[in-house]
């Protein structure tokens, strides 16, 4: 093979591009933006990330602050070397999982089926155009 010819030889066919891998029009992202569907599934997502973001803040700051302010509190043993701020520190990372569990069950019932029909719509050249 010589250094200018291509690597599937020079009198084979370029290799077809796959439905769907065309790359996909800035105006079909603008357009989409104005879709009441795209709208609406942008709600649906805000209204369960902001809520659980301000939830989890203030979880968060409430065990920064004790541990500030309400050492007496968090100094507390409960059993053996386990006192309060470690069963504090530990359920931080429980709730962390736990709002994951809870992000990925709403998303699956509220959120993929939309997605990925919007998604498909953009795909196929389509999207923005409403119903």
């Amino acid at each position: 093979m010589s250094e200018g010819s291509p690597p599937n030889g020079p009198e084979s066919p370029p290799d077809p591009v796959p439905q769907g891998d065309e790359p996909i029009p800035d105006s079909a992202y603008v357009a989409m933006h104005g879709d009441p569907r795209f709208v609406s599934l942008k709600r649906k997502l805000y209204t369960f990330i902001f809520p659980m973001s301000v939830a989890f803040l203030a979880w968060y700051l409430l065990y920064v602050f004790m541990s500030g302010f309400g050492r007496d509190i968090m100094g507390t043993v409960l059993f053996g070397n386990v006192n309060v701020a470690l069963v504090f520190g530990l359920l931080q990372f429980v709730s962390t999982f736990g709002i994951a569990i809870l992000y990925t069950r709403y998303a699956r019932k509220k959120l993929d089926g939309d997605a990925i029909e919007l998604r498909d719509e953009l795909q196929n050249g389509n999207g923005g155009g409403g119903r």
